[in-house]
């Protein structure tokens, strides 16, 4: 009779209360068998929010963060832990990429005039060879070359700054020449001999343009002695002033060529067995081009 009373009790209950919706989530790519333990499996319950009580202020969900419950309870286990986790019902957003670009260095300190180098960019010393053509301006002979030739020779400087350079040089010619008539022993042959100049200058001045350029002009003055060997024979000294103007441009950081215009003034002393001086004045040009050696 009781039992009769209470399976009445029982099926009265069952119909008065409604079994809960129970709604399955299948996972797309569910966990592998073997990262369970043997004889239980996992089932996703999905519980939908049905309390009418509404949520206090402060824990009230927002836009951000509403979503479902999802609850992950092991189907065999015995005392379980349900652990929730909330999803939220938007999309999670893509990262944005920003490039990283290093900073650029900071500028060097300011450098003090006092540190800036004011003498020339260029090498200090300098060693030059000249080579080019003479010939007659004016004045007397034997000072006055009497033909035009080839006249070559060297310098060797030092630049004080960019503007001022001294030096040193030495400069030969064929000054004249002469018909001469030899006895050969095999009878009378005529042929030609030449006398030389010398120019030796122990001090001459080049004046730069102050520019840090490829090209530099210049212009120089200077003299020394002037030796003179006779095409009959015999030497006569005297002495000569240089003078020019001309530019040097740089083909290497060491090697310049140039061009140079020059004036030679020159004086000579004659002495006569009858005891009587003479001081023949020659003027000449050479026009020159020279090659330069800078360190």
């Amino acid at each position: 009779m009781t039992t009769m009373i209470l399976s009445s009790l029982m099926a009265a209950l069952t119909v008065a209360a409604p079994a809960p919706e129970t709604v399955a989530v299948v996972d797309e790519a569910p966990p592998s068998a073997e990262a369970l333990p043997a004889g239980e499996s996992t089932s996703v319950v999905v519980v939908p929010e049905t309390s009418p009580t509404p949520a206090p202020a402060e824990a009230a969900p927002t836009g951000e963060s509403s979503g479902e419950t999802v609850l992950i309870v092991p189907a065999t286990a015995e005392g379980a832990v349900v652990q929730a986790e909330e999803v939220p019902a938007e999309v999670a957003p893509q990262p944005v990429y920003r490039p990283v670009v290093d900073p650029l260095p900071a500028p060097p300190p300011p450098v003090s005039r006092k540190d800036i180098r004011t003498g020339p960019w260029r090498g200090r010393w300098w060693f030059g060879l000249r080579l080019g053509m003479t010939g007659p301006l004016g004045g007397e002979a034997p000072a006055r070359p009497s033909i035009g030739s080839v006249t070559g020779g060297f310098d060797l400087g030092f630049r004080v700054n960019n503007m001022l350079g001294i030096g040193t040089g030495l400069t030969g010619q064929l000054h004249d020449s002469m018909e001469i008539t030899e006895d050969t022993g095999y009878g009378l042959e005529k042929r030609t001999v030449y006398g030389d100049m010398v120019f030796w200058d122990p001090l001459f001045v080049r004046v730069f343009l102050p520019l840090k350029r490829r090209f530099q002009p210049f212009a120089e003055i200077g003299g020394g002695l002037a030796a003179y060997d006779r095409a009959e024979g015999g030497h006569i000294l005297g002495g000569q002033i240089r003078s020019g103007v001309g530019f040097e441009g740089w083909l290497t950081p060491n090697l310049t060529l140039g061009v140079i215009g020059n004036y030679r003034w020159t004086r000579l002393t004659q002495k006569f067995a009858s005891g009587e001086d003479q001081h023949p004045v020659g003027h000449s040009y050479q026009a020159l081009a020279e090659l330069g050696f800078h360190w």
